[in-house]
């Protein structure tokens, strides 16, 4: 099984989460690429993106669909967010790029919510697979 296969067992509600994730993962960069102003950003976030999509990967392949499958979140996005959250801070960003980064900003947050309970949780021993 794969990790889509995986995800795809899930409730639909986070079906539809991993999906909203899917799409501010690739559309977030890109728009961040296309301006001038934030071409740092979005080459920032296009390899934090393309890092948490490896990681994962990686480990679902060595642990399977468990609660650990949060860590890269957790040590790719914390970054991540930090550096979004200073760019939109200093007002460095305006119009789309500082919209587009602001929604990738809070989208990431709310993952990082669940991740660190869910890391929290494998670390406190909950090692059984996630089920649907």
């Amino acid at each position: 099984m794969t990790l889509a296969d995986a995800i795809a067992t899930q409730p639909p509600l986070l079906r539809l989460w991993v999906l909203w994730l899917t799409i501010a993962l690739v559309v977030a960069p890109l728009i961040l690429l296309a301006y001038r102003q934030s071409r740092r950003d979005g080459a920032v976030t296009l390899a934090a993106s393309l890092g948490t999509v490896v990681f994962m990967q990686w480990l679902y392949s060595e642990v399977g669909f468990v609660r650990l499958l949060g860590l890269p979140h957790v040590l790719i996005w914390t970054p991540l967010a930090i550096y979004l959250g200073l760019r939109l801070r200093a007002h460095s960003l305006t119009g789309v790029p500082r919209n587009a980064a602001g929604l990738f900003l809070a989208t990431i947050l709310v993952s990082l919510v669940f991740d660190y309970i869910d890391v929290a949780r494998w670390l406190a021993g909950d090692r059984a697979p996630m089920t649907g």
